[in-house]
């Protein structure tokens, strides 16, 4: 007969997970999984391009240029890997383990967040650095160079946030590109232009519809502002209701949603 074994008993005061495990845990999946490397795969492939076309330009190429060319190619990429971080599992199915050994679901929603933050940053970094370099070597200009890597770093953090607030409120890969692409970037522009096509007369007074309200909504219109001098108040509350309405209420929603949820 085997010798019996004494039943094992959880202990209700054992430390949990340290959160900078649970950080790390989440950084590694942007390297260790299939899809992340896929879009760093072609992001270091459209970097690549950026690099030739720049490098080969008749003119000289200043930071800001530089800086806009690999910021456009970047933050697509950079909202969707976000959006991996947080859909992935729950398509998967392999939340289940990711809350049993975390299950305190605000920790898990923060290192994922941390995660999110911390590539944004990595990317949004090499990216002004390749433009700095180029820029230093065709011998541009330098001009508003603190304007422009404050635009890109408020442009990068509310993509990241945004895709970020998406993926939690959707839980589902292909939706939540939708929502984080679709939806801010090409559906409520094209809907205030359509709106405003009866007064498209007065579209050079700041008339319309899409004058009025697109730098409220439509965050390619209220970020903006922030890389040009002297933006006051008005541009800072603009980017604040934007915040709101694609970042604040998706993030809501969505941690309601993951704190909720019953995961099988």
């Amino acid at each position: 007969m085997s010798a019996p074994t004494a039943a094992r008993t959880i202990d209700p005061n054992a430390p949990g997970v340290r959160f900078g495990a649970q950080l790390a845990v989440e950084l590694r999946k942007l390297v260790d999984t299939r899809g992340p490397q896929v879009l760093l795969g072609i992001l270091a492939l459209l970097w690549l391009g950026v690099i030739a076309t720049l490098s080969f330009a008749g003119s000289t190429v200043s930071f800001a240029t530089g800086a806009n060319g690999f910021g456009a190619v970047t933050r697509i990429f950079v909202g969707v890997l976000a959006i991996l971080l947080v859909t992935s599992e729950w398509g998967q199915r392999s939340v289940v383990s990711a809350f049993t050994l975390e299950p305190r679901r605000e920790r898990v929603i923060a290192a994922k967040l941390g995660a999110a933050l911390i590539a944004a940053g990595v990317l949004l970094g090499l990216g002004l650095a390749l433009a700095a370099l180029i820029a230093a070597v065709r011998g541009g200009s330098f001009g508003d160079a603190a304007l422009t890597v404050r635009g890109a770093g408020i442009r990068a953090l509310f993509d990241v946030l945004m895709a970020f607030a998406m993926g939690l409120a959707i839980l589902n890969t292909a939706g939540a590109i939708v929502g984080y692409i679709v939806l801010p970037e090409i559906l409520v522009p094209v809907l205030l232009l359509l709106i405003s096509l009866p007064s498209a007369d007065d579209l050079s007074s700041g008339g319309t519809v899409y004058n009025k309200i697109a730098p409220w909504v439509y965050p390619q219109d209220s970020l903006s502002a922030l890389s040009e001098a002297g933006a006051g108040g008005l541009a800072w509350a603009r980017v604040l209701v934007c915040a709101v309405l694609w970042i604040g209420l998706p993030a809501v929603i969505g941690v309601y949603r993951v704190m909720s949820s019953e995961v099988k």
